[in-house]
């Protein structure tokens, strides 16, 4: 195998920038969702649609080949 290019491992490194932001945001709407069920709110927060609304974003970022991947939990 040959050594990868300089360019093949700036794609690489983005890709694994989106990835970690992806998951970033979904552990965030994770926890607030915890903070929220725990202080027994059952209904759609305005900081649960941001975050939401983060994980959606964060998740069309990702490059194709993991985008369904994070649909069923990456």
């Amino acid at each position: 195998m040959s050594k990868p290019t300089r360019d093949e491992l700036n794609v690489y490194a983005e890709e694994n920038q989106r990835i970690a932001a992806y998951h970033q945001a979904s552990a965030a709407l994770a926890e607030n969702t915890a903070r929220e069920a725990a202080a027994g709110i059952t209904h759609e927060t305005r900081e649960y649609q941001r975050l939401n609304q983060a994980v959606t974003d964060a998740e069309k970022q990702l490059p194709k080949r993991f985008q369904r991947a994070a649909r069923r939990g990456l």
